[in-house]
């Protein structure tokens, strides 16, 4: 057999099956259940675990503890760090600091020819807000909001307050969507919201000094960036947005749309604020009519597929899977508002573990999930099978 791994945040007092996330856990399953016909299998492990004690003229150990799948059950395991993994953890960096440093680890990686998908460049760039925008802007100027790194002054947020009647200031390194800032100005003054960790928090009127203090306590030494809000279409009163999850299976580009639908005043449709998941047809085809719903899923999957081709230039043959956040401004023109490098399992299969799917649940999961993880299956089959 051969090994796929997958890193992740194994915790020793815990269940692996239960405590990582059903993104995680998802896609080992499924993906193991896939490739296992054509002697494939996947191996579970944290990075901060692979022993690295170098000794003189002997090359550092590579065993790793991990875990195996057994039909249902993840087992435990010893064995050699895989050559192909896959990394979908959230906060990789902190987890690798745990164990022999994030830049050791990239080192080690290399030299010992250890590959991994998603690649630490492409996340690191993608994280960086900023740096999204610059390279969005190289393949298609306009469609990302304009941005800016947040430098606090009054003089900067004007500027942007002419640009549109909202503006969002959000941590520069990707964060679930917390610690977000609103700001609208109108002719009693700023009001300014606050999301955090699905909560919404309100201060109005502000004048732009006590708005701009608020922000400068709350954001502390955190970098910020300060972007354009989009005056967007909206659903029965409610923000949305469409998630593209771009899946490569080594060959092809294949897109999968789903729908993220804010809570009623909420600027925020990310599900970690309190969004709902929604069929993107079926949305469409009630706002805009069968037509015109089929017109604007065909130039979302046209404008999508052209930016992940983009971006695939900057990282050729390594990029399987990436996520884009769409909105439909208020002029009907697509607008990208995030660049995600770790998009989740595509719909549902990243709320609920494979081992509590409902059957009424199914045409979902073969809408979405299925899909994802049968083009990320034969992506990866084709990195392993290339090393032998």
């Amino acid at each position: 057999m051969k090994t796929l791994g997958l890193l992740c945040n194994l915790k020793d007092d815990k269940n692996p099956r239960s405590s990582l996330s059903p993104s995680v856990v998802n896609r080992a399953f499924l993906l193991d259940r896939l490739l296992k016909p054509s002697g494939i299998e996947v191996f579970l492990y944290s990075p901060r675990d692979i022993p690295f004690q170098k000794v003189e003229g002997v090359n550092p150990a590579t065993d790793v503890p991990g875990f195996r799948i057994e039909g249902d059950e993840l087992l435990p395991d010893v064995r050699p760090v895989p050559r192909v993994n896959a990394n979908w953890t959230y906060a990789t960096r902190k987890l690798i600091d745990r164990g022999m440093g994030y830049r050791q680890f990239k080192r080690w990686a290399k030299e010992n020819e250890v590959s991994l998908y998603v690649p630490f460049a492409f996340s690191e760039m993608v994280s960086d807000k900023r740096k999204t925008f610059t390279v969005v802007e190289e393949n298609a100027p306009g469609l990302h909001p304009y941005t800016e790194d947040y430098i606090g002054s009054r003089r900067q947020v004007e500027a942007f307050f002419g640009r549109s009647e909202s503006i969002f200031l959000k941590p520069r390194a990707g964060n679930k969507g917390n610690q977000i800032f609103v700001l609208r100005r109108d002719e009693s003054g700023i009001t300014l919201r606050y999301y955090d960790h699905g909560q919404q928090r309100v201060l109005s009127p502000l004048t732009m000094d006590a708005a701009l203090g608020v922000v400068e306590a709350a954001a502390g030494d955190k970098n910020y960036i300060v972007q354009e809000g989009i005056q967007s279409l909206r659903y029965e009163g409610s923000v949305f947005d469409v998630r593209v999850v771009m899946v490569n299976d080594s060959e092809n580009w294949h897109s999968i749309l789903e729908t993220r639908l804010a809570p009623l005043d909420s600027d925020l449709s990310n599900i970690f604020q309190g969004g709902t998941i929604e069929v993107t047809e079926e949305l469409f085809d009630g706002m805009l009519g069968a037509d015109n719903a089929r017109k604007l899923e065909k130039e979302i999957r046209r404008v999508s597929h052209g930016l992940a081709e983009h971006l695939e230039t900057h990282f050729p043959g390594d990029l399987s899977e990436i996520g884009f956040d769409m909105l439909i401004d208020s002029k009907g023109r697509l607008r990208l508002v995030e660049v995600n490098a770790k998009p989740g399992v595509a719909g549902i299969g990243s709320e609920n573990r494979i081992f509590d799917w409902k059957s009424e649940d199914a045409k979902h999961y073969e809408r979405w999930v299925h899909p994802h993880v049968r083009h990320l299956a034969k992506f990866l089959s084709s990195k392993i099978n290339a090393e032998t």
